[in-house]
């Protein structure tokens, strides 16, 4: 990477941090759906646990993560703190009874309700009882069915949606994680905090073999059709850890996202983009006087497409993680996308 990406990252997050200059304790939810966490923007980049050991937390600061969920007790919440980690657990009475620890990020009402018999009614009874308790932090909950999306609408303050869609014989796109997201945002609102779950777990000793274990180029199709689509977090499950290949592309996404952080969290202009191929998924955001573009190609063919994004005056734009550049006339430039392929571009 280039000094002049440096230098506009160093200027990006130095606006993101700028963002919540009143600080005020706990957790909250800005106008774009960004955590705020004590004032300051915070992007979740998170991993599902099954257990909490030093091992485990030395390989959550070697794939890059900054929030785990599962495994933790309270008494490990000093050991997250010294660590600078966050936490999203369910809202029992022992958890409650440490509500105000600052590595307490959100609360995770329930998991799935939908299949666990769990009743709009009584989430949103459940809902008000955790809000009584903590008027501090967001809660959330998490599902996989698309009905259930709008009939617990007014039971969380965010969503955490688990779509896998790499089955066994991988019969079906990508795209239903973007469905999802897209549908999510119908219901509440296009800024309303998505938090989705991206699939890297899989395999004929997982479930029945119902899932493949998604390869590389999968795991990083998703993520970024997630921030195409506009995710406010980026959570991955799996039963952890699984393919050595998928797991190292994890820790690679996660570098990167920490990277676009400023992007991410710092108030911004969506610009309308257009795309000449319908196979890519595309986001033009504007921060000040730079900007980024995601475009992700959900097909498993090669295509070339032409971007058309609004208002672009830049000449050129920079591809931070490819070490390379594209030429920009009129706002458009053309490149080519690999199968399942994502390309970020930066001005």
């Amino acid at each position: 990477m280039g000094d002049g990406w440096m230098r506009g990252m160093l200027c990006l997050a130095l606006c993101a941090l700028a963002v919540g200059s009143a600080v005020g304790a706990g957790v909250r939810f800005d106008p774009q759906g960004t955590a705020m966490v004590d004032g300051k923007p915070f992007f979740a980049v998170g991993i599902f646990l099954y257990e909490f050991n030093t091992n485990v937390l030395a390989e959550v600061h070697q794939q890059g993560f900054n929030t785990v969920i599962y495994a933790v007790k309270p008494a490990d919440l000093d050991t997250l703190k010294q660590h600078g980690l966050m936490t999203v657990p369910y809202p029992t009475d022992e958890w409650l009874a440490v509500k105000d620890h600052p590595s307490i990020l959100a609360w995770y009402l329930a998991d799935e309700p939908e299949g666990h018999g769990q009743t709009p009614e009584q989430m949103r009874k459940e809902y008000e009882r955790v809000r009584s308790i903590d008027p501090t932090r967001p809660i959330g909950l998490c599902h996989y069915l698309w009905d259930a999306l709008a009939k617990y609408k007014d039971c969380a303050d965010f969503v955490m949606s688990d779509v896998y869609p790499v089955l066994a014989h991988r019969d079906q796109p990508l795209t239903p994680l973007s469905d999802h997201i897209d549908r999510i945002h119908a219901v509440h609102a296009p800024s309303f905090p998505v938090w989705p779950v991206i699939q890297v777990f899989g395999g004929p000793d997982t479930d029945g073999g119902k899932w493949a274990e998604p390869t590389p180029v999968e795991v990083r199709c998703m993520t970024y059709l997630a921030l195409a689509h506009g995710a406010k977090a980026m959570l991955y499950f799996s039963y952890w850890p699984k393919l050595p290949r998928t797991w190292a592309e994890v820790g690679k996404l996660a570098r990167e996202m920490h990277r676009l952080t400023p992007f991410l969290v710092a108030p911004s202009t969506e610009l309308a983009v257009a795309s000449s191929d319908k196979a890519v998924h595309t986001r033009a955001i504007k921060v000040g006087n730079a900007g980024l573009v995601i475009a992700v190609n959900v097909g498993p063919t090669f295509v070339s497409a032409k971007l058309k994004v609004a208002k672009l005056t830049a000449k050129s734009l920079d591809l931070p993680f490819e070490c390379r550049k594209v030429s920009v006339r009129d706002g458009e430039f053309e490149d080519g996308f690999m199968p399942y392929e994502a390309h970020v571009y930066q001005w």
